[in-house]
């Protein structure tokens, strides 16, 4: 039980570090103007694309993963 826990908690590890690892990519690819507070719309939706896709491959590779380990 003990190594199962040990997995899963790198499983975790590895998730997060993709989550921000991906956060960082989108934010250095989108955000351009930095002497305003706020994202402007164009930023906005280039940071919404850029990690909704990211995720939707990372979800797919580990689905990959999982079926063929079943």
């Amino acid at each position: 039980m003990e190594s199962q826990d040990n997995a899963r908690f790198v499983d975790f590890q590895a998730s997060t570090k993709y989550f921000f690892d991906t956060a960082g990519q989108c934010f250095d690819h989108c955000i351009k103007n930095f002497e305003q507070k706020d994202l402007t719309a164009v930023e906005k939706n280039c940071v919404n694309t850029c990690f909704t896709k990211q995720m939707v491959v990372y979800g797919n590779l580990c689905q990959n993963l999982n079926q063929d380990q079943k």
